[in-house]
């Protein structure tokens, strides 16, 4: 079984906004005490009297356990994650985690693509519907390639938005992207196409099309635009799909964005 493995900035990235999202988090779990099921609060943002040591234990089905309990079962998703990647840094380097400067700004932006840009596009905008779509619980999509590229997104954990709208005026032209991806961490997001059919002419030349109307647009392979060449309809490479998304990801990290050699330790002390 393939096992993704992070690029170093990815992994620091993604390792240090869990983080910082733990620390201002409500902490606790969930137990049953006298036959009903409780939730124990063992850290509060607002309540600095709430410790491991006296914990504050509601149960599930009152006002104030329904409110606890939605807070940390959020608490326990973003904590299973970051353990696993620290679990994995750890397996992987011998030196801790560098500190992350956020928020990360980019060197140079021809596009202020960020999250609320994400956030703001309307997906399925594309006018052809093929004969035979296909369908998934990853959605409706045109190709199998399609398909095979949304689940491998799925896997990695970004969000993404299918067929959304992009008018470039350098060429007059409304574009249907296949992919827009959000890096949510480092407050990004980047385009994707899939072109996978380049054993057809006629395909082939609307590929070479549409890439030079994002050059003109100033969007960057890499960068605002992602491309996976694939040479037919039957050759999706998922090692190599992962591999070219995670590395337009690393890419979009600045190495100003890391603090490399100082002391992170701390970054092991989540109760």
């Amino acid at each position: 079984m393939y096992r993704i493995i992070l690029p170093i900035k990815v992994h620091a990235v993604k390792l240090a906004y869990r983080k910082a999202l733990l620390d201002k988090m409500i902490h606790g779990y969930f137990c049953v005490r006298r036959g009903h099921r409780t939730v124990a609060v063992t850290y509060d943002p607002d309540n600095a009297k709430c410790t491991s040591v006296n914990p504050k234990v509601h149960y599930v089905s009152s006002k104030q356990g329904k409110k606890y309990a939605e807070a940390v079962n959020e608490y326990l998703v973003i904590k299973a994650e970051y353990d696993d990647l620290l679990t994995r840094w750890n397996a992987m380097y011998s030196f801790q985690p560098p500190k992350v400067r956020f928020p990360i700004k980019q060197l140079q932006e021809n596009h202020k693509m960020d999250n609320a840009f994400y956030n703001m596009q309307i997906d399925n905008k594309g006018k052809y519907t093929p004969d035979n779509p296909t369908v998934s619980d990853s959605g409706v999509f045109k190709s199998k390639n399609e398909l095979m590229a949304a689940d491998a997104l799925k896997e990695l954990g970004i969000p993404f938005k299918y067929e959304t709208s992009l008018y470039i005026p350098e060429v007059d032209e409304w574009i249907n992207p296949d992919f827009l991806l959000d890096f949510y961490e480092i407050n990004r997001c980047s385009y994707l196409e899939v072109l996978g059919m380049n054993d057809k002419l006629n395909y082939a030349v609307a590929t070479s099309t549409k890439i030079n109307s994002y050059s003109k647009g100033k969007y960057r392979p890499g960068r605002e635009i992602i491309y996976i060449h694939l040479y037919d309809r039957y050759s999706f490479d998922k090692v190599y799909f992962i591999e070219q998304v995670l590395s337009a990801f690393n890419s979009l990290i600045p190495d100003s964005a890391l603090e490399w050699g100082a002391d992170y330790s701390h970054l092991n002390e989540v109760s």
